[in-house]
């Protein structure tokens, strides 16, 4: 209702002066308004009650709606600002769990590769000592055969020569029966050293 008072103020500061004005244009002329006072009475008491009307039953309504509606954006915009600030937050810790997971995938492609790279070199380092254990097999192998291969000679040139021995006993020594017989025994010796055969 203190809002209503200036509007009433004026309303009644216009009546008050309306017809001073009308009496001021009219020497001649018949004024275009001529206020009555009964018509500005009742037009004012009119506006009066509907304004006190208004006021009472509409105002009053108008404004709480007014208010309640300011309330409900506020309420949202304070809403939206939460739901943005939780939005923000939810993107940081997103971020961040992003961030992380690339971190463990590199320390954990990073580890593989160490792992690998030690089995790879436990691989070769095994395969070198299989490696260097077979060849040394094979070197124990190879001078057993050898030394068993030195006795057969040994015994093979033993009994060629016991054979030459008693062809020499046996026979008469003269120098071609000799040669004829070094060289028999050079070829028992080929052949005998060849097809590794004992000569009879």
């Amino acid at each position: 209702m203190n809002s209503l008072r200036p509007v009433a103020g004026g309303l009644l500061l216009a009546l008050v002066t309306l017809p001073a004005l009308a009496s001021e244009g009219g020497g001649g002329g018949a004024s275009l308004i001529q206020p009555r006072f009964g018509t500005v009475f009742w037009t004012l008491l009119t506006f009066m009650l509907l304004v006190a009307l208004l006021g009472r039953f509409a105002w009053k309504p108008l404004l709480g709606a007014l208010e309640q509606r300011e309330k409900s954006i506020r309420e949202n915009i304070d809403q939206a600002r939460n739901d943005r600030d939780e939005a923000e937050a939810l993107l940081a810790q997103h971020r961040e769990l992003l961030s992380e997971a690339r971190r463990e995938r590199a320390e954990a492609v990073s580890a593989g590769r160490r792992d690998a790279e030690g089995l790879k070199a436990e691989i070769l380092e095994e395969a070198k000592r299989q490696r260097e254990q077979l060849l040394a097999q094979t070197q124990v192998q190879v001078d057993a055969g050898l030394k068993q291969a030195r006795a057969e000679l040994r015994t093979i040139a033993a009994d060629l020569a016991i054979q030459a021995a008693e062809k020499l006993l046996v026979k008469n020594l003269d120098d071609p029966t000799q040669r004829k017989l070094v060289e028999d025994y050079l070829a028992d010796l080929e052949s005998s050293g060849g097809s590794g055969s004992l000569p009879s």
